[in-house]
């Protein structure tokens, strides 16, 4: 595609110097990455200023150098490095566009809906993806887990890719027949303009919790981030029926509500969207919200309930092997995607009914032995989930409750005493150990989440004896104790050992991920797999 072509757009704000004929057959802003007849997306990071690099770029074969940092265009003229310049006043939002120009406005020939949220975005683009599929739709998949885009996954790199790999994903969904694509858009990716341009038709916000403040500082910076999704993203969307559906019991979902109705006049109640305009949908537990649910009941086999749907008369039989009051929610902002969406009510509940289960979400692990406790791994890394798990364990759980979890290194270290407090809250047992300490030592993050215990008893249980343990620990219910094991192999071990048949053991924090990262380094470990190993060697 000629550079004249990539460039000719409205919401373009740049100056061009040099040739504009050239045939430009990518765009990076990674200068490792970048080939003959590339454009090279350079632009001043959080961590590193990428303009830097630009020698480089152009030395792999870069024909065009986008930025916009003054004084590097001079750089480039003074040095004659034979390039065109592209002036941009703004090089994430410039990026985006012509990554999207690039691949031919892929968005615009797909149904895009996106899912935001600190918690339950990637089991509600899943849900979605198998309503979609149960309704005979093809539909792409991109998220935390994997990319699916033309019928076979890859493992993510990050929760929402970068702008130039986004818009490729979007237009291979379109060459493989794709209708449909459901994608998690995290908050990082929002405030880098990374899905900038791209036409969204739904827009879902599941919830805010503490999480990520070491990048955004504090919550208000985090909850603008996320509203960025539906105050630009979709309300700049030039698709013709779009919707907002949102949690309404969510303190910060009842916020957007009000502050999309008050302040933008794009946005009006579901029944009084007008052509053009925004609907919000609205879901909770209550009856004040357009979809809400009836007649719960929980158990280990997972949920059952009816969900109501804005028209009032029309009303959806659930049951999904899911389990947790949070999958309530998680389904229900689904439902309400697919009605958005206009999706036929028997494939919504069938949908939901067909998706069994989602990697790393609450996944029961299964070992073939029916002489063993419940055992669940899950991705829950933030306090609120994890608050979330263990008290849907704790309800589903007829023995004791065992908590393995730790906190990441170099990330928000507020949240640490947060997920100490209420794991020995709700858990009869919790064993800290570690969980990614990349250049933390792992013994120091273990001492700051026990900070937040109050109310359980600590034994160190690597120095007694393990009969013993297993006695001492046997009528524990309700009396909270917990111990620190540095090595999670060890802490996994620890807590199989002395679980029996009718406990509940839940090991959080990495779920559907394999690796470990310490100091630097990243190697492969998988909770699930520990867990098989364990009953292997015991056979």
């Amino acid at each position: 595609m000629k550079l004249k072509d990539i460039i000719k757009d409205n919401d373009l704000n740049i100056a061009v110097e040099g040739r504009n004929d050239i045939d430009i057959l990518g765009i990076s802003n990674d200068s490792r990455k970048v080939k003959s007849g590339y454009i090279f997306a350079a632009r001043k990071g959080v961590n590193i200023n990428s303009n830097i690099y630009i020698s480089g770029a152009v030395s792999n074969g870069a024909v065009a150098i986008l930025t916009d940092e003054e004084g590097y265009e001079k750089e480039i003229r003074d040095k004659n490095m034979g390039v065109t310049i592209i002036i941009a006043q703004d090089a994430l939002k410039a990026y985006a566009i012509i990554s999207r120009n690039f691949f031919k406005h892929p968005g615009q020939k797909i149904n895009v809906t996106c899912v935001t949220g600190t918690n339950g975005k990637t089991t509600t683009t899943f849900l979605i993806k198998s309503i979609l599929m149960n309704a005979k739709n093809n539909a792409g998949l991109i998220g935390t887990i994997y990319y699916e885009t033309s019928g076979s996954a890859v493992n993510s790199g990050n929760t929402t890719p970068d702008a130039y790999e986004l818009n490729g994903m979007l237009s291979d969904m379109v060459n493989s027949g794709a209708k449909y694509c459901v994608m998690e858009v995290s908050s990082h990716s929002l405030i880098q303009d990374r899905i900038y341009g791209v036409p969204c038709d739904v827009a879902v916000f599941t919830n805010l919790t503490r999480d990520h403040l070491d990048y955004h500082k504090d919550m208000e910076n985090y909850y603008s981030a996320k509203k960025k999704l539906f105050s630009e993203i979709l309300l700049k969307s030039n698709k013709p029926k779009k919707f907002a559906v949102i949690n309404n019991d969510d303190f910060y979902g009842k916020r957007l509500i009000k502050e999309l109705k008050d302040g933008l006049r794009d946005y009006t109640t579901f029944k009084n969207r007008q052509e053009g305009g925004i609907g919000i949908v609205t879901y909770g537990m209550e009856k004040d919200s357009d979809i809400f649910a009836q007649d719960i009941s929980y158990s280990k086999d997972g949920l059952k309930f009816n969900v109501i749907l804005p028209s009032g008369q029309e009303r959806l039989e659930i049951s999904s092997k899911l389990i947790g009051s949070y999958n309530v929610y998680n389904i229900l902002a689904a439902c309400g995607a697919a009605y958005a969406l206009s999706i036929p009510c028997n494939f919504i509940a069938e949908g939901v009914k067909t998706l069994l289960n989602v990697p790393g979400r609450v996944e029961k692990v299964n070992t073939c032995n029916a002489e063993t406790p419940l055992i669940c791994v899950d991705y829950a890394h933030t306090d609120d989930a994890l608050k979330r798990v263990l008290s849907a364990l704790r309800n589903i759980s007829g023995g004791r409750l065992i908590s393995v979890f730790g906190c990441g290194g170099d990330r928000d270290k507020g949240k640490r005493p947060l997920m100490g407090k209420h794991s020995t809250d709700i858990a009869d047992i919790t064993i800290i150990t570690s969980d990614n300490p990349r250049s933390e030592e792992p013994l120091k993050i273990a001492k700051e989440i026990e900070i937040g215990v109050e109310n359980a008893i600590f034994i160190d249980f690597l120095n007694v004896d393990l009969q013993e343990l297993k006695n001492k620990l046997k009528n524990v219910r309700n009396n909270h104790i917990y111990t620190i094991i540095k090595d999670r192999s060890a802490a996994i071990k620890m807590a199989l050992s002395i679980s029996t048949v009718g406990d509940t053991v839940l090991i959080a924090g990495k779920g559907h991920e394999d690796y470990m990262i310490v100091e630097g380094n990243k190697y492969h470990f998988s909770d699930k797999e520990e867990v098989l190993k364990f009953y292997e060697n015991r056979i």
